[in-house]
């Protein structure tokens, strides 16, 4: 069984946790050409193309012209991510245990480096799926992406239960393909609604942060049935069979 999640725009470089040795990224030569085409970007581009402000643009702009494809250490992504979903997952108190199995169970999909796991080292930069930033021969970073990113987690499918847990956004979702998967691979998309007014509603930011709990009970656990991934239970939330499907696992609170 396999998780993938999505990446966060905020990260912390300065929260390092002892003890914990960081990884290779696991596809640095894509990863390096996509560096090599953002290099080529003024700031003026960034900005229109990413759609963020001046200030923002010229950080970005420094990220790709330092960017370092050399392997640092202490830079782990479940540690240095900041986003909503990762103070859902709280990777700060995993104990060695706990980031192996991430290591081998959690997937973060990355505009930049394909696929990030827990541990792998990771540098400051800004590069959302969606965006049509690539190398000469593709349309989107989905093409550029598919074929690597479908192939490594195939590997992993093989290993065991040939099941996706999908608390990743669509624009991130996307770039996995289910024809590019083991036959029989299947792939369950969670949902986390709210009871607000007499009815159930999809709050953004309480749905990021649930993809995060979610993953942390899977890891906390060491889940591999998808089966038990139902008695998610945290802050609250409940599996919710009435509006449940085969592929769609609906949780309220």
């Amino acid at each position: 069984m396999q998780i993938i999640l999505s990446p966060a725009k905020l990260m912390d470089f300065s929260d390092k946790k002892k003890n914990v040795k960081s990884s290779k990224p696991l596809f640095p030569e894509k990863t390096g050409e996509l560096i090599a085409v953002c290099r080529q970007l003024s700031e003026r581009e960034i900005a229109t193309e990413m759609k963020i402000t001046a200030r923002m643009a010229h950080e970005v702009y420094e990220y790709f012209q330092t960017f370092d494809l050399g392997f640092p250490p202490g830079q782990s992504a479940a540690i240095t991510y900041n986003g909503i979903a990762y103070k859902g997952l709280n990777a700060h108190d995993f104990s060695t245990e706990d980031f192996d199995f991430a290591q081998q169970h959690l997937n973060i999909i990355s505009g930049l480096y394909g696929i990030v796991r827990p541990l792998d080292a990771i540098k400051p930069y800004r590069l959302e799926m969606q965006r049509k930033i690539v190398p000469q021969g593709y349309e989107t970073l989905y093409d550029f992406w598919e074929d690597t990113v479908n192939a490594h987690l195939s590997k992993k499918l093989r290993k065991g239960d040939k099941t996706i847990i999908n608390v990743a956004s669509k624009e991130y979702a996307k770039v996995v393909r289910k024809e590019k998967l083991p036959k029989g691979t299947k792939i369950i998309d969670i949902q986390f609604l709210q009871q607000e007014n007499d009815e159930l509603r999809q709050i953004v930011v309480h749905s990021k942060k649930a993809r995060g709990l979610m993953s942390r009970f899977i890891i906390k656990n060491k889940l591999v049935d998808p089966e038990e991934v139902k008695g998610f239970d945290y802050e609250g939330y409940f599996f919710y069979p009435p509006l449940s499907k085969e592929d769609i696992w609906v949780f309220v609170r």
